[in-house]
């Protein structure tokens, strides 16, 4: 386990032992191709991590290159995966996040 401190904006930061369970990143850059964010300067990186009592943090940064604008910073404690899926929504990027930590996003239809 490491210790770890999330940034929240507008919130207290959120301090846990724990683990990053995965860690995803769209680009700024339209050369990357598949990871591109759609924005020219601006890209998003999503983590998720589980706290030592079991727990799930979910971690949301809007980063930008552009002068005069501030990077956002979200976070949220989720006990289990359909908080944290609530949390991320269902964009390419999430679901990335969603395959890395192993997480079914699907919705079940009988």
């Amino acid at each position: 386990m490491e210790q770890f401190e999330i940034v929240k904006d507008n919130g207290p930061a959120l301090a846990f032992d724990g683990e990053l369970l995965a860690k995803v990143s769209s680009n700024p850059n339209v050369a990357y191709g598949s990871s591109y964010s759609g924005e020219t300067g601006r890209w998003q990186v999503l983590a998720l991590y589980k706290t030592q009592g079991g727990k799930f943090i979910c971690e949301r940064i809007n980063r930008t290159q552009w002068q005069g604008e501030r990077d956002s910073h979200n976070a949220k404690v989720c006990l289990n995966h359909g908080e944290v899926i609530e949390f991320f929504g269902h964009s390419w990027l999430a679901k990335d996040l969603y395959s890395e930590a192993g997480i079914d996003s699907s919705e079940i239809v009988e």
